[in-house]
């Protein structure tokens, strides 16, 4: 992500604050007080560890309405956030946004080797401005949209026809998916992700997450700079295999984790990942 001078020094001048101010050490996925320090970053920001659950997460943290204001028109990714011209999106379209950087037959792909289908009503959580959205619709699935930055929402709305909604309460147990594509890393909260299968999902209904891979070996396989670079102001998650699996089970879910480049084969039959690496994890985690 490119920030803006402006927004750089926001950022930093904000977790300057917090050292004055008290920073909480505690994990924000399950409140686990005893945490420990991975790495400090230019003195203001750190990474800690949580024994717990897990889960790496960045102090200062954020606080949900602090990071809702952010996202509604600061965040900027390029392709993710980035609302195309007409021109640029009727190419995307006439496409299928076939090898435009989200692509999202991947994705698709696993969606059918665990088991969903033609028809099968599914929550696109975290749409952004619609790309992801419209590609599984075009897959065949019934699929409603949900995006906090309301822009990004309307043009998905507008200019993609997407199902935006704004309230999850008219999808209660009426979801067979909740799909989410590099989202919970970017959560003040993750255990929004598991809190919202539970109230769209029908019994055996499906939590699909993918996000990057936050493993602690994978920093020998990038180098430290390559993987601290995974959290940050947009990033204050870093989401271990572990961690979804010990969340999902407390959530109420039955789970397996995966690892890209995925084998659809052992998706299809629930079978174990023989993949160690991968810059990508997926969870697949089956409501109880």
């Amino acid at each position: 992500m490119s920030l803006t001078r402006l927004q750089r020094f926001q950022y930093f001048a904000w977790a300057a604050g917090t050292l004055w101010t008290g920073r909480n050490r505690s994990c924000p996925a399950c409140n686990w007080t005893d945490t420990s320090l991975i790495k400090r970053k230019y003195w203001l920001t750190s990474l800690w560890y949580c024994e717990s659950c897990d889960l790496r997460f960045r102090v200062p943290k954020d606080d949900p309405p602090r990071s809702a204001q952010f996202y509604q028109e600061e965040y900027t990714q390029g392709f993710t956030t980035d609302c195309p011209s007409e021109t640029d999106l009727a190419s995307l379209t006439a496409t299928k946004f076939a090898d435009a950087e989200k692509d999202f037959r991947p994705y698709v792909e696993v969606l059918r080797a665990a088991g969903l289908r033609s028809g099968d009503a599914i929550l696109d959580f975290g749409c952004s401005w619609g790309y992801g959205s419209w590609q599984l619709r075009d897959a065949g699935f019934n699929v409603y949209s949900y995006e906090i930055s309301k822009p990004r929402a309307q043009y998905a709305k507008q200019k993609l026809s997407c199902n935006i909604v704004e309230s999850l309460e008219g999808l209660r147990g009426r979801l067979k998916c909740v799909f989410s594509a590099h989202v919970i890393e970017h959560l003040a909260d993750p255990n929004l992700l598991w809190n919202v299968g539970t109230t769209t999902l029908e019994d055996g209904g499906l939590i699909v997450c993918f996000c990057p891979n936050g493993d602690p070996l994978m920093e020998g396989i990038y180098g430290a700079s390559r993987y601290h670079q995974l959290w940050g102001k947009v990033h204050p998650l870093l989401v271990t295999s572990n961690f979804l699996q010990k969340s999902s089970k407390k959530h109420g879910y039955r789970s397996r984790v995966y690892r890209s480049p995925y084998k659809l084969t052992a998706i299809a039959a629930n079978g174990a990942d023989d993949n160690s690496y991968g810059d990508e994890l997926c969870l697949i985690a089956a409501r109880i």
